[in-house]
């Protein structure tokens, strides 16, 4: 197959990354890992594998990480009527979890199909986002990343991190980029692109996952979706927490299943 074979569009496996402590929430997490933290009496990383499963995921990677004893077992003990869709989950431990997040991205190398979905677990999103991203075909070494080109409406700028994008490429991405035109949302449909660009990263002593998008934009091969307007929200801190359940409460009232 070669870079000009485009891949089918029926995408049914997320990589979701719950490896980080989420030291912003200071003791909420001294005894629970950051996805395990509920919005509206539910964990995160359920709000996020909900909505992979209502956007067509049937089966999940999740990457845990510190105190990834605690979230393998409490994935583990989910009744089936708590997994969409009866959602296979399967879990791959980062004992590096304090490095940047790319090296969770890369702990599941090998074990992807060809297309997936990259997820983060603390990023809440409406399902639409993943289903639009997944339904257009994704050509062999790209990965195509939703894009809220709205800055002005995201909570937390400062710490976002920033894309400049143009004719459906990212350009450029970083927290601290002066020129940008849209914000990463933390939904990606990826191929071996990704870990082709975390290698490359990695090996210049730059481990976060924006280093490997770096790397795949300056090739060309980073594609931008606008999101429009909407819903996601990177849950960073208490005053991120509130603000989510506020919109998700309210927006969503009857759940993901959109």
């Amino acid at each position: 197959m070669n870079s000009e074979t485009a891949s089918p569009p029926n995408v049914r496996h997320a990589l979701v990354i719950a490896a980080g402590r989420g030291s912003r929430f200071k003791s909420g997490t001294e005894d629970r890992p950051k996805p395990m933290i509920e919005a509206n009496g539910t964990p995160l990383v359920l709000h996020v594998l909900r909505a992979a499963g209502s956007a067509g995921i049937t089966e999940a990677t999740i990457v845990t990480g510190y105190l990834g004893g605690v979230l393998e077992d409490f994935l583990a003990g989910q009744a089936p009527g708590d997994m969409p869709g009866g959602m296979m989950v399967r879990c791959v431990r980062n004992e590096e979890w304090e490095r940047p997040n790319g090296i969770s991205v890369l702990k599941a190398r090998g074990l992807m199909p060809h297309t997936f979905a990259l997820l983060m677990s603390d990023h809440l999103f409406e399902p639409r986002i993943l289903r639009e991203l997944a339904s257009a075909p994704l050509h062999d070494g790209f990965c195509r990343l939703a894009v809220d080109f709205n800055p002005s409406g995201v909570p937390d700028l400062e710490d976002a991190t920033k894309v400049m994008a143009a004719n459906g490429r990212v350009l450029d991405i970083g927290k601290n980029l002066t020129k940008y035109n849209g914000i990463d949302t933390g939904v990606f449909l990826c191929t071996e692109g990704i870990f082709y660009g975390l290698e490359t990263s990695i090996s210049r002593g730059e481990e976060c996952l924006s280093d490997a998008v770096r790397v795949l934009a300056r090739k060309g091969k980073m594609e931008a979706r606008d999101i429009g307007r909407l819903f996601w929200r990177d849950i960073d801190d208490e005053a991120g927490l509130l603000d989510a359940e506020y919109h998700v409460k309210n927006r969503f009232p009857n759940g993901w299943a959109l």
